[in-house]
């Protein structure tokens, strides 16, 4: 047996499963065995943003929804650091909740193992055999009732090291899958957006699909 990778996984959803406001749910992650000097390259970034924006820094974060004419500069430079990086890959899974063979959950106890059973998956598919994952993921809320945690993962993900949930705030790399999840998905008429949307494209075509790998789940 070749020797095992220590590495991060930031993981990060956009959508959900419950009301009518979403066409789509996504988990989007980012995987790094050395994310030390991405993040430090990335960090310089925020410091700009911040100088920029009236918010409290403890509150700025790189957020696709958020994103403006006046921070798509920072946004852009965000995914030049990630450009020169090579060692970092991303994956996404993406549900069409409009999919007429999609069978959508009743209640948030469904939702929440709807979510736990898709990341599940994604991790199961994704991580690598010869990896050792420990995943950073945004809040996701757990309803109130005595579900599973996420905290279970790693008993049924041999791949999976320890999990921790975080607010992303504070998380760089989980800033970025939600970048490039958005960026990937956008499909409206924001100048910015459809200008971020094009560059995250170029970086994926760019890449191997090994570091730049979308899976839209096909219902038989």
């Amino acid at each position: 047996m070749g020797q095992i990778l220590p590495v991060f996984c930031f993981l990060d959803e956009s959508g959900t499963f419950l009301g009518n406001e979403s066409s789509y749910f996504a988990l989007g992650a980012i995987v790094h065995p050395w994310p030390d000097d991405l993040t430090e390259s990335l960090h310089e970034v925020l410091e700009c943003l911040i100088g920029d924006c009236t918010r409290h820094r403890t509150s700025q974060e790189f957020h696709f929804a958020d994103l403006t004419e006046g921070t798509l500069k920072h946004f852009m430079k965000c995914i030049d650091c990630m450009e020169k990086d090579q060692n970092w890959r991303f994956f996404s899974l993406i549900l069409d909740l409009k999919d007429p063979k999609f069978v959508k959950p009743k209640d948030a106890l469904q939702a929440w193992a709807y979510y736990l059973r898709w990341t599940k998956i994604l991790l199961e598919r994704k991580i690598r055999p010869n990896e050792k994952a420990t995943l950073l993921a945004d809040f996701y809320k757990a309803p109130k009732a005595r579900v599973l945690k996420l905290a279970t993962l790693p008993a049924v993900v041999p791949t999976l090291w320890d999990v921790l949930q975080v607010e992303s705030q504070g998380i760089l790399l989980v800033q970025m899958a939600d970048v490039l999840l958005g960026a990937s998905l956008y499909s409206g008429v924001s100048s910015s957006k459809v200008k971020l949307a094009a560059r995250v494209n170029a970086l994926r075509v760019s890449l191997p699909k090994s570091r730049f790998d979308e899976w839209r789940v096909r219902w038989p």
